[in-house]
């Protein structure tokens, strides 16, 4: 696994960080990256990535609230596959085409965190193009 200084993250607060490693793992297919264990070899924090520069820091607490007015937001290649793989009682908002070219779905994951599955509707270089042009126009 490559390993570079991350310019943006997320650290997530879970209760139970083995089963939150493995909802994440096994629902979007993060693997963990590192584990930070205290001196009694308890997993205190837990790096997980999915692609280069999506990352998650899994970081145990029993002290938090989950609020409504922060998502992740996570780029996804194969958003039809997995949206049909992810149990309907962590689906927020099914599956839809939306106005600005992309495909989404919201999920959350065992604690309650909000999670936007997105996939573009355009290729790169035609996304260049519209921002462009709509940089333009705007």
């Amino acid at each position: 696994m490559e390993f570079y200084q991350m310019p943006m993250f997320n650290k997530v607060l879970v209760k139970d960080i083995e089963k939150s490693e493995k909802w994440y793992e096994k629902t979007l297919g993060f693997k963990s990256v590192f584990k930070f264990r205290n001196d009694k070899n308890e997993v205190l924090m837990n790096h997980l990535r999915v692609e280069k520069y999506q990352d998650l820091m899994l970081i145990s607490s029993d002290d938090f609230e989950v609020g409504n007015s922060i998502y992740l937001n996570i780029l996804i290649n194969d958003i039809e596959d997995k949206a049909q793989s992810i149990s309907q009682k962590f689906v927020v908002s099914p599956l839809e085409e939306l106005p600005w070219n992309a495909k989404e779905m919201t999920i959350k994951d065992p604690d309650g965190h909000l999670i936007t599955l997105t996939q573009s509707n355009i290729s790169d270089a035609d996304f260049e193009k519209l921002m462009n042009q709509t940089s333009k126009e705007f």
